[in-house]
C-alpha cells in the first residue's frame, strides 16, 4: 500500500560496532504521529532512568513529522530528543531545528534517526537516498569548529546537502553544547555534548528534493491556500520585526524550507564584514545589554557574541546567565578570573566575551568549572544564592513577556513542566502582545479587539474566561488545551514562529481555524483527523512525557510548583517585550474590564484552585498530581502502567 507522509521507517545506528538497522515507523505513528511524539516513546523504551547522558547507552533522536518534506506552511522541522546532560539532574529533553535537515532526511526516505553507542573514532554520519548510511572517518574535522566543518562538508558532498555538526564544545562536552547546522540552526539542551561523547561530529543528509506524495492533493492545496490567505502580508500582523542592531545589515533572506518567513529569518553581515544568520529572538541578542551598558547601544559587539557561541557551538541562553552572575561572584571573591583578558572594566566588548568563550571551550581552569552549567559551577564554589533570580529551575528565567503573574494560564505550564517550553508560553504571549498594542493605543494600533480576543479564546483556550485574568476560574482547563495543542504541533512538527494560526488580520473574526493543523495532517497522510482527535494526539505525547518524568524521579503534585519569587515578589519588571506595548502592564479582566498588574502576586490560594481544576482537566489524582488508569487507558497508553505501578506512579 502507498503511504503518504511517512516513509515507514528510521535507523538505528550503533556506533559502537558501526552497524545500521531499520526500525519500522508506522506503529509507532499510530499513536504519536512523529516528531516529539514518536521520539518519546522512544525514549520510554529504550533509556532507563539511570542512564547518563553522556555515556553510551544513551540514545540521541533526531525525528521529523508526516509533513516534513511535503510543501506544508513552515512544517518541516526536526525534534532531537535525548537525555540531557545540562539539566540538574540529568533528564529527559527536546530540542527543535529548522532549516532543510527534516525535510531531506524524509527525501532520502526516513522519518528520522536513533543514534547510540560510542565510535572508537570520530565519524560522519552521511545518510543518502533510500536511507542508504555509511560512518566516514571525521578525524580531519576533530578540533575543527562547527562553522568550517559544516564549509569543509558542504564543499564536499554539496551546497544542498544539509549538516548537522558541533564545534570544539560539543567534542570537549562541555554541558550546554549545541548542535550547529547548515543554515544557522541549532538545537540545544546541551545536545551537542551528547554527540560528541559518542565521537560522532556531524551528520550530513545528501538526498536530492523529491515530490513527496500527499494523499488528497485538491485538499491540500485548499488548505495551504487558506493558510497564506490568514498569514501572508503585513496586514496579518503574523510578521516579526527585522534585526536591529547598529551597523548590521540583512544581505539575504534564510527562510527553512515549505516557509513564507514571517520570522524574517536571514543572513546579516556587520561593518566589519562579518555574516551570520539570525532571527529576532533572544540568541540574537543576548549581549545586547552589556554592549548598550557600555556604548548606548547594541551593535557589532552583540552581533559577534552570537556568531563566537554558534561558531564553537555555545548555547547562547546559558552564556547569558553566565554573564549576569559571573561578575557578581568575581567581586564578591567567590571566583577568581586571572586572565587579563576578562578585565570586566572590558564587559560589552567583543573581545571580552571571545576571552569568555575560549575559556569555556578550551576547559582550562575555572572554564572546567563554567563548561558545566550555571548550576553546576554555582555548586560547586557554594555560590549557589547568586542565581537566585538568574537562573530558574529549567534553566532559563522567564521574561516579563511571560510571567505567569501576568498570564494566570501559563501557571499550571511552568509547575508541571522541568524545562522551559517555549511552543507553550508563545501560545499566550503572541496574542496577548497583539492585543495590548491594540487596548493601550486606543485602538490606533492593531487590530486584536477585545472581543476577538475573547472569540479566539473560545476556539482555542476552551472558553472566554480563559483571558480573564483577574479570576483563576478556566486557567487550569486553558492550559491543558495550550499544552495539548504544542504537543501535537511538536509531533507534526510544525514551527512554533508560525503555529497556531491563533489570531490574524487577514480574517474578519480576527483568528484562524482552530483545525488547520488537523486538516493538513489529513490532506498529507489520507487519515481522517479531526481537530478533537489532533487534540487527543496532544494529550497522548503529554501524558507520555509525564510518565517519563515521573520515572525519572518528579513526585506529581509535590514537584508541580512555581519558583517562590512568583509567590512573594511583585511583579514589576519593566521588559521592553511587554512595557513597549503595554507600560501600566494592564491585562482584560472580566465583565470587559481592564485590570492592572503591576505589582501582582500569584496567591497560593490562587495556585492551588488552578492546580486543582488542572489536575481535574487532565483526569489526574488531584491529590497527588499522578497520572490515573482509567486516563491511560482511555488515551491508548495502557502499556505505561505496568512499570508505572511498580513504583506508585498511578493511581
Amino acid at each position: 500500500m502507498q503511504s503518504y507522509g511517512w516513509a515507514g521507517k528510521m535507523l538505528g545506528i550503533d556506533l559502537s560496532f558501526g552497524t545500521v538497522s531499520e526500525i519500522p515507523t508506522m506503529s509507532y505513528a499510530e499513536r504519536f504521529v512523529g516528531g516529539k511524539g514518536v521520539a518519546s516513546r522512544l525514549y520510554w523504551e529504550l533509556i532507563s532512568k539511570d542512564t547518563a547522558a553522556l555515556s553510551p547507552d544513551n540514545h540521541l533522536f533526531v525525528m521529523n513529522g508526516p509533513l516534513g518534506g511535503v510543501r506544508a506552511v513552515a512544517s518541516s522541522r526536526c525534534v532531537i530528543a535525548s537525555r540531557s546532560p545540562l539539566t540538574y539532574p540529568e533528564q529527559y529533553c527536546c530540542g527543535n531545528l529548522g532549516g532543510y535537515f527534516a525535510a531531506a532526511l524524509k527525501w532520502a526516505g526516513l522519518d528520522g534517526l536513533d543514534i547510540y553507542g560510542m565510535g572508537n573514532k570520530p565519524v560522519v554520519l552521511l545518510i543518502e537516498p533510500g536511507g542508504r548510511c555509511t560512518l566516514e572517518d571525521a578525524a580531519g574535522l576533530w578540533g575543527r569548529d562547527a562553522f568550517e566543518t559544516i564549509a569543509t562538508l558542504q564543499g564536499k558532498y554539496g551546497a544542498d546537502a544539509p549538516v548537522l555538526a558541533i564545534g570544539e564544545a560539543g567534542e570537549r562536552r562541555v554541558r550546554f553544547a549545541n548542535i550547529i547546522g547548515s543554515g544557522g540552526v541549532s538545537a540545544s539542551k546541551g545536545f551537542g555534548a551528547v554527540m560528541g561523547s559518542k565521537n560522532l561530529k556531524a551528520i550530513v543528509v545528501k538526498a536530492p528534493k523529491v515530490n513527496v506524495p500527499v494523499a488528497r492533493p485538491d485538499e491540500f492545496e485548499r488548505v495551504v491556500a487558506e493558510v497564506n490567505g490568514l498569514t501572508l502580508g503585513e496586514s496579518s500582523g503574523r510578521y516579526h520585526n527585522e534585526v536591529k542592531l547598529g551597523g548590521v545589515k540583512k544581505v539575504a533572506n534564510a527562510y527553512c524550507y515549505g516557509c513564507p518567513g514571517t520570522c524574517r529569518r536571514g543572513l546579516y553581515r556587520s561593518g566589519d564584514g562579518e555574516e551570520g544568520y539570525r532571527i529576532n529572538c533572544a540568541s540574537a541578542f543576548f549581549y545586547r545589554t552589556w554592549e548598550k551598558a557600555r556604548t548606548g547601544a547594541g551593535g557589532s559587539a552583540t552581533f559577534h557574541a552570537t556568531q563566537i557561541a554558534n561558531k564553537h557551538g555555545l548555547c547562547a541562553l546559558q552564556l547569558t546567565l553566565l554573564c549576569k552572575w559571573l561578575p557578581k561572584a568575581v567581586r564578591a571573591g567567590a571566583v577568581n578570573l586571572a586572565d587579563p583578558a576578562l578585565d570586566y572594566d572590558r564587559m560589552g566588548t567583543g573581545e571580552w566575551f571571545e576571552a569568555l568563550a575560549n575559556l569555556i571551550v578550551s576547559r582550562q581552569g575555572i572554564g572546567d568549572v563554567l563548561a558545566e552549567g550555571s548550576r553546576r559551577a554555582a555548586q560547586t564554589w557554594g555560590i549557589s544564592d547568586m542565581l537566585e533570580g538568574i537562573v530558574s529551575n529549567t534553566g532559563v528565567l522567564p521574561g516579563a513577556g511571560h510571567d505567569p503573574r501576568l498570564f494566570l494560564s501559563l501557571v499550571p505550564i511552568y509547575a508541571t513542566e522541568p524545562n522551559f517550553v517555549t511552543a507553550q508560553v508563545h501560545e499566550v504571549s503572541k496574542p496577548l502582545r497583539q492585543w495590548m498594542a491594540w487596548a493601550n493605543s486606543d485602538g490606533k494600533r492593531g487590530f486584536f479587539t477585545t472581543e476577538k480576543l475573547r472569540h479566539m479564546a473560545r476556539l482555542f483556550w476552551g472558553g472566554e474566561k480563559a483571558v480573564e485574568f483577574d479570576s483563576p476560574d478556566a486557567m487550569g482547563a486553558a492550559a491543558v488545551h495550550i499544552q495539548n495543542r504544542a504537543y501535537a504541533k511538536e509531533s507534526l512538527v510544525a514551527c512554533d514562529w508560525f503555529w497556531p494560526i491563533n489570531f490574524s488580520g487577514n480574517a474578519e473574526s480576527g483568528t484562524g481555524d482552530p483545525a488547520l493543523e488537523a486538516r493538513l495532517l489529513s490532506a498529507v497522510t489520507g487519515e481522517e483527523t479531526g481537530e478533537g482527535e489532533y487534540m487527543r494526539i496532544g494529550a497522548r505525547c503529554f501524558n507520555q512525557n509525564r510518565a517519563i518524568y515521573l520515572r525519572e524521579g518528579r513526585r506529581g503534585r509535590r514537584d508541580d510548583v512555581l519558583e517562590e519569587r512568583f509567590h512573594d515578589r511583585p511583579f514589576q519588571h519593566a521588559s521592553n517585550i511587554v512595557s513597549a506595548v503595554n507600560p501600566d502592564f494592564r491585562m482584560p479582566g472580566s465583565e470587559g474590564k481592564l485590570i492592572s498588574c503591576q505589582g501582582a502576586r500569584v496567591d497560593r490560594g490562587v495556585f492551588r484552585r488552578i492546580m486543582d481544576d488542572y489536575y481535574r482537566a487532565r483526569g489526574w489524582d488531584v491529590e497527588t498530581g499522578l497520572l490515573r488508569k482509567e486516563g491511560l487507558e482511555n488515551l491508548g497508553l495502557t502499556d505505561l502502567i505496568p512499570e508505572l505501578e511498580k513504583s506508585n506512579l498511578v493511581s
